[in-house]
């Protein structure tokens, strides 16, 4: 670790800090291997336990007190926490759920911040803990103010302005409220609600030595994110009155898609909120120049929250949250009181009693069918055998080639991700059920979610999942079978990814190569069929590398940044672009 920072390893200082949180919160109960924090009452066996409807939320760490800080009475049932500016897996998020939502008749609902990841593994949790009987409802949370035009981005980013959503709709449902109460005041407080923020300075990731970017001197970085990328702009740096004016400046232009419409007379409520290493006394300089700014708008700010409400580790700057009081109720609902200690107190409940945590396995989709499709010829059990040893053989020598495209636009570890689900396959090869394709695709769902994790694991886990639950439901043939089941693997990408064919990513060329499938002809031999979708893929992939990136965080990086990542096509989305090239393999397995 850097001498400057007072953390545990790289490795282990979420965990740690994690327990950390639990141990100074009585009302805390941990499930460690999950990274879930669940209030106490939740998990009581007997009479004490608390039932109603429960908000599940969560995140990368590096956001600290974000999430684990909202869970209490009146905010957060659970929370879950992936490693730094990382998505948890979509298990940790299933866990978490469970652990809420098993036997409670009022329901879940999860909150996720509009991060393409954090879209895709609490997609994913949802629709297994659904499979599993559970009632539980999603909501996707964006409150970003920074982009003036929504179109072609994957929409407005889930920032601190989401905390009004914890407060509001927390204590909502701590007065009975029901789920879709909850779900409908979610939607209201969104569109009532703007971010914008600046930064002089990036954050530094536990164990780096510099930090993710720069600003030049006498710079400001506007609208950026939580997760250590730049703004949108620059503008120049000043006082805090110079600052904050231009911050509401564009949180209210006129000609920006996200703008938040303030008028004279409005009552408001507001965050500022600390990313992180601000002092106090300039956090209280900025909150003076917020208050004054937005009265002599004519804005009333009735409430404003100034702190590190969601930071961004060691980042200097600071993010502005409005909420316009559109409903008079919930004024009343942010004075309830909670026991999560970000939000005001300690959570320091007085409960005795054992706590029941209910273990998290809901039945694949696929077991619940009474005529599992099944591959009775040799041939055909072969094929899918072969496949998926050519996958291990061949996925090694494309790592260092993926990672090194990576780097141009992200982490540098595509193709490492990857070889850890290769790995994973390779150890489990021996003991697959080839002739039930169903449960093949269920194992390989698994390993992508807990061999690759991240966006990439959660992508092939939502795609090998729904492929999954359509393969239990046999058609008319084999080829109608395993199209239908392309299909519903893609749509399933497309839903939670926030992405369609066109927009640089994997479906790009997925899409075609199921296309190639339900266009093909009966007479048709399987080698043809799987050489036409093989093409298919290949040109997809190959085209691009001329498209404008319109998902993922490619999306929110200036267009000369972006293009410096151009020669590899997708992998700046959420897919591999151009990499799939030599990856035809890999997505060979979910063609046979």
């Amino acid at each position: 670790m850097s001498v400057s920072q007072l953390l545990a390893s790289s490795e282990r200082c979420v965990d740690e800090g994690l327990e950390g949180v639990v141990a100074a919160n009585p009302g805390y109960v941990l499930l460690p291997k999950q990274r879930v924090v669940v209030e106490r009452g939740r998990v009581l066996q007997g009479p004490c336990r608390r039932n109603g409807v429960a908000l599940v939320s969560g995140g990368g760490s590096g956001h600290e007190p974000f999430s684990a800080g909202y869970v209490g009475r009146g905010m957060l049932a659970a929370s879950v926490s992936g490693h730094v500016f990382a998505s948890p897996p979509a298990a940790n998020v299933a866990a978490a759920i469970t652990a809420v939502g098993k036997d409670n008749p009022d329901g879940v609902l999860v909150i996720v911040f509009n991060y393409t990841g954090d879209r895709i593994n609490f997609g994913l949790a949802v629709e297994r803990c659904r499979a599993a009987g559970m009632k539980v409802e999603m909501y996707v949370s964006g409150d970003d103010s920074a982009l003036t035009q929504l179109e072609g981005t994957a929409g407005r980013r889930g920032l601190c302005g989401t905390h009004f959503i914890f407060k509001i709709v927390g204590a909502l449902v701590a007065q009975g409220g029901s789920l879709a109460e909850a779900l409908d005041t979610c939607r209201r407080i969104s569109e009532a609600t703007g971010t914008i923020g600046v930064a002089a300075s990036g954050c530094t990731l536990p164990g780096g030595t510099a930090p993710l970017f720069t600003v030049g001197a006498g710079q400001l970085e506007l609208g950026l994110g939580v997760h250590g990328e730049a703004g949108a702009a620059t503008i120049p740096s000043g006082s805090p009155r110079e600052v904050v004016a231009a911050l509401l400046a564009h949180l209210t232009r006129q000609d920006s898609a996200t703008r938040l419409d303030l008028k004279s007379g409005d009552e408001v409520a507001v965050i500022v909120n600390n990313l992180g290493c601000l002092t106090q006394l300039e956090m209280t300089n900025i909150t003076k120049e917020v208050i004054s700014q937005l009265k002599s708008r004519g804005v009333k700010p009735l409430r404003v929250y100034p702190g590190a409400l969601m930071t961004s580790l060691d980042m200097r700057g600071f993010h502005v949250s409005v909420l316009r009081l559109k409903d008079p109720s919930w004024l009343a609902l942010l004075d309830a009181p909670t026991a999560a200690p970000a939000w005001c107190a300690p959570c320091l409940a007085d409960m005795e009693g054992e706590v029941l945590v209910p273990d998290l396995e809901p039945a694949p989709c696929h077991e619940k069918s009474e005529n599992i499709y099944t591959l009775r010829e040799e041939g055909h059990v072969r094929t899918v055998r072969q496949c998926l040893e050519a996958v291990v053989a061949k996925m090694p020598q494309h790592e260092e080639s993926l990672n090194a495209l990576d780097a141009e636009c992200g982490d540098g570890d595509c193709g490492s991700t990857f070889l850890q689900g290769v790995a994973g396959l390779s150890k489990q090869l021996a003991s697959l059920p080839l002739s039930q394709p169903a449960r093949v695709l269920s194992v390989l769902a698994e390993i992508a979610a807990t061999n690759m994790g991240g966006s990439s694991g959660g992508i092939y886990s939502i795609f090998f999942t729904a492929a999954a639950a359509t393969m239990a439901c046999p058609r008319d043939s084999h080829r109608a079978t395993w199209a239908a089941a392309l299909r519903a693997g893609v749509e399933a990408i497309s839903k939670y990814g926030g992405a369609a064919q066109g927009d640089r990513t994997m479906l790009d060329a997925l899409v075609p190569a199921v296309e190639a499938l339900e266009g093909s002809k009966a007479h048709e031999d399987f080698t043809t069929v799987l050489r036409t979708m093989a093409g298919a893929a290949d040109e997809g992939a190959r085209n691009t590398c001329n498209m404008k990136p319109r998902a993922g965080r490619a999306t929110y990086v200036r267009h000369e940044k972006a293009q410096r990542g151009g020669r590899w096509g997708a992998l700046c989305g959420f897919g591999l672009g151009r990499c799939q090239s030599p990856l035809v393999s890999l997505h060979a397995l979910v063609l046979h």
